[in-house]
This record gives C-alpha cells, sequence and structure tokens, in this order.
C-alpha cells in the first residue's frame, strides 16, 4: 500500500513541468507583447492613436510577473514533493525557495500573486486613464484585503 501512495508522488513530476509549460508560454507572450509595445512606440502616430504603447507595456509586465509565479510554483512544486528532506541538492536553491512544507509554499505564492495582481490593477488604471470609474477600484481594495490577511497571518504565525 506504501508503495502506491509513493509512485503517486510522481504525479508531481507531471504537474511540475504542465506549471513550467505554462510559465514558458507566458514567457513568450509577455515578450511578445512588449515586442509590440515598442514597435508602436516607434510610430510617431501611436502616441495619439486609441491603443498606447503604455498598455502593451503594462500588460507585459503582468504576463512576465504571472510567468514567474508559474515559474515559482513549478519549482516549489517540485522541491517539495520530488526531493527528500535530507537532500543536499536543496542547497542550490535560493533560501526563499527551499520550501518546507505546503503552507511555505502558499505563502510564497501568495506574495507573489499580490505583487502580480498590483500591477495587473496598475495596468488596468493605465488603459482606463481618460475615464476612470469606481469599479477600477474592486482589484486594488482585493489587493489590500489579501495583504491584510497575509500581515495577520504573519503576525499570528510570528508569535508562534
Amino acid at each position: 500500500m506504501l508503495r502506491h501512495l509513493i509512485r503517486i508522488r510522481y504525479l508531481a513530476v507531471v504537474v511540475a513541468l504542465v506549471f513550467a509549460v505554462h510559465a514558458l508560454g507566458f514567457l513568450v507572450l509577455g515578450v511578445l507583447r512588449a515586442f509590440q509595445a515598442y514597435h508602436l512606440l516607434l510610430r510617431p502616430e501611436a502616441l495619439q492613436g486609441k491603443d498606447p504603447p503604455g498598455v502593451h507595456i503594462a500588460e507585459s509586465v503582468d504576463a512576465l510577473l504571472f510567468s514567474l509565479v508559474l515559474l515559482v510554483l513549478s519549482l516549489g512544486t517540485a522541491g517539495l514533493f520530488l526531493t527528500h528532506s535530507d537532500d543536499s541538492g536543496k542547497t542550490d536553491l535560493p533560501q526563499w525557495m527551499r520550501i518546507k512544507s505546503l503552507t511555505e509554499l502558499k505563502l510564497l505564492l501568495w506574495e507573489a500573486i499580490m505583487a502580480t495582481l498590483v500591477v495587473a490593477a496598475a495596468s488596468g488604471f493605465i488603459a482606463a486613464m481618460p475615464n476612470l470609474e469606481w469599479k477600477h477600484l474592486v482589484l486594488p481594495v482585493a489587493i489590500l484585503v489579501l495583504a491584510v490577511s497575509y500581515f495577520l497571518l504573519k503576525h499570528t504565525e510570528s508569535k508562534q
């Protein structure tokens, strides 16, 4: 029975590889959006047009940050499920990537997703700059709720 359960952990290899492929896809998407933005920026009529290059740059940064989130998720999943606790292979990773538990992976992803959401909110502001409405405050309020809950979780964790 235990051998069957140990074999199941190798499904984490498939999951980590799919996360890495998705990260690569978002990396390509971010580079393509950056190329499109700088292509528009080099045209003189682009600054007066309805398709401002700043929106493409912000979307590129958003895609690149999400690519990093997926890469962290891929490496964290692989490190958590595929290495032994006494492995010296984890010493090759930076200190912040040495995941020891699922809770640590969750907190690391929480930080990365909040950073990505901040960039997404900024790109939303840039895209709707002349016509900002109250609905553009939904994402910043959600980020604030996530940040406060993350702070409270870390604060209670440090007391224990």
